[in-house]
């Protein structure tokens, strides 16, 4: 379930447990309002707690990544520099070697 069905489960428990006042000899509508109240709140917790972990992906257990290739110095495209960044950018001499 998503949250928005936890968030009307919740709801139609609550109207059930406060608002309807219908007399049934064989089911008591409140209680099946508290019910799924509980219900709603227990599942909401349980689905955030798992959005937290599965966004999380662990690590391959490979050590560091590679990082992009680099390409020639005369490929290479300046960085753009949005407005409201403030940082200064410094280009840095790289070796004659270096490839």
């Amino acid at each position: 379930m998503h949250l928005t069905n936890h968030s009307f489960a919740f709801t139609v428990g609550a109207v059930l447990a406060f608002a309807v006042h219908v007399d049934l000899p064989v089911l008591d509508l409140a209680v099946v309002g508290w019910i799924l109240m509980l219900v709603a709140l227990a599942s909401t917790l349980l689905e955030v707690v798992g959005r937290r972990t599965r966004t999380r992906a662990p690590g391959t257990g490979s050590g560091p990544q590679p990082g992009p290739a680099r390409t020639s110095t005369a490929a290479r495209v300046s960085p753009s520099v949005a407005p409201w960044d403030t940082r200064a950018f410094h280009a840095v001499a790289r070796p004659a070697g270096e490839s």
